[in-house]
């Protein structure tokens, strides 16, 4: 991961529960910066981190690492869904793998995005998007997604336990 010894200063990353970034506790504002930081995101053992400038700096998640700003789905010809693409915040354009779908909570709907396999939520646009394409199943109390004329049945997942 990187030599700390060797860091000059560890600094305090952050992405709250909104998906937008603190450096140091100021916001990061600048849209390329925020690429940088967004696209070197990894994560080891259940926690965070960017390696940004041969560094590796701790990162605190509040909800999600990445962000699903839109969806874009293909039709077939008779109206199933060929496949759908999403666009996360920082700009990368990829396919949604519909079998990493979660629902946190009762509405809060993630998947898992980028090569890294990170947690990624929809934002209201996306998630409105996405969930005028979801079928539910009264009998099996779940929500599924049918791709490529595959169902994938949506997976709940708990919400964090109060402090």
């Amino acid at each position: 991961m990187g030599d700390a010894r060797r860091q000059r200063h560890l600094y305090d990353y952050f992405i709250d529960e909104h998906g937008r970034w603190f450096c140091e506790g100021n916001p990061v504002e600048d849209r390329d910066l925020f690429r940088l930081l967004s696209r070197s995101l990894f994560e080891r053992d259940g926690r965070y981190f960017v390696r940004c400038e041969g560094e590796v700096h701790p990162v605190r998640v509040a909800d999600a690492p990445l962000w699903v700003r839109y969806v874009f789905v293909e039709k077939t010809e008779t109206g199933s869904i060929r496949r759908i693409r999403i666009l996360l915040e920082d700009g990368r354009e990829e396919p949604l793998r519909p079998e990493t779908l979660m629902i946190r909570g009762d509405s809060a709907l993630y998947c898992r995005a980028t090569r890294k396999g990170l947690p990624a939520r929809f934002a209201k646009t996306a998630y409105y998007e996405l969930a005028a394409h979801l079928d539910w199943d009264e009998a099996a109390d779940v929500y599924s997604l049918t791709v490529g004329g595959r169902v994938h049945p949506i997976r709940r997942i708990p919400l964090p336990a109060s402090s």
